[in-house]
């Protein structure tokens, strides 16, 4: 039974790229009155397929808080997986904003050593790997390597690790904005041992920033603790002096 007087809580409904998390577009806010039925549309949407729901698509409005998520991905994009990999470039190598996206900024030079955390294996058989936030680069050209930044396995200080300088934030507030109940790593030094994990949607203060060569940006959260800026929202500016 309907009951016109009375509205229910709203249901947010988020359509995500399941892999970056983006938004694919304006979030949508269902109103209702309590008993009243909706249904969540499965929206198509350019170059994207279908992948999963979580939450429920239809039911009635009640005083339950709701968020409901579909998730979708690159329509060409075939296996997706997390790692933690480095590759020795043997040439220069142009990065990407995404796999098989758009040139971004100036080619990587040869004879460096660059981690990454995601790897995607495309539908024609191509492989490109995730290096900073909207930053890929095709495997060609390169090998993999074991971790050259653990000091344990090599001696020689690495071309990206001599200018890592650490700039002091004053307590910047930031928040996890990565993938729905998912969690991103904390290692023990750029390019280091992963030692703990953030939760999605936690709020963290950041207190310093590191750059390697203007290409991967790190933050600082603690003593011996640093995360990549790939998915890290600044809620205050910062202030580096």
């Amino acid at each position: 039974m309907i009951d016109k007087f009375k509205t229910g809580n709203p249901i947010w409904v988020y359509y995500n790229d399941i892999d970056s998390g983006a938004n694919l577009t304006v979030p949508q806010l269902l109103r209702g009155f309590i008993g009243q039925e909706y249904q969540i549309e499965q929206k198509q949407f350019p170059n994207y397929r279908y992948v999963k729901t979580e939450g429920e698509t239809k039911g009635t409005f009640d005083m339950r808080q709701r968020i409901v998520h579909l998730f979708y991905r690159k329509q060409n994009w075939g296996e997706v997986q997390s790692i933690e990999m480095y590759l020795h470039l043997e040439a220069p190598t142009q990065v990407f904003d995404t796999a098989g996206g758009m040139p971004v900024g100036a080619p990587l030079p040869a004879d460096i050593t660059v981690k990454s955390f995601h790897r995607v294996a495309t539908k024609n058989g191509q492989f490109w790997y995730e290096i900073g936030a909207d930053q890929w680069i095709k495997y060609d050209q390169m090998h993999v390597v074991d971790n050259p930044f653990n000091q344990d396995i090599r001696k020689e200080k690495s071309k990206l690790i001599n200018n890592l300088t650490v700039i002091p934030l004053k307590n910047v507030q930031a928040k996890v904005d990565y993938l729905h109940n998912k969690s991103i790593n904390v290692y023990d030094a750029p390019y280091g041992n992963k030692v703990a994990e953030i939760p999605n949607g936690e709020t963290i203060t950041l207190i310093g920033k590191l750059n390697d060569n203007d290409e991967i940006t790190w933050y600082q959260v603690g003593r011996k603790k640093y995360i990549t800026s790939n998915y890290i929202q600044i809620e205050y500016p910062e202030d580096d002096e």
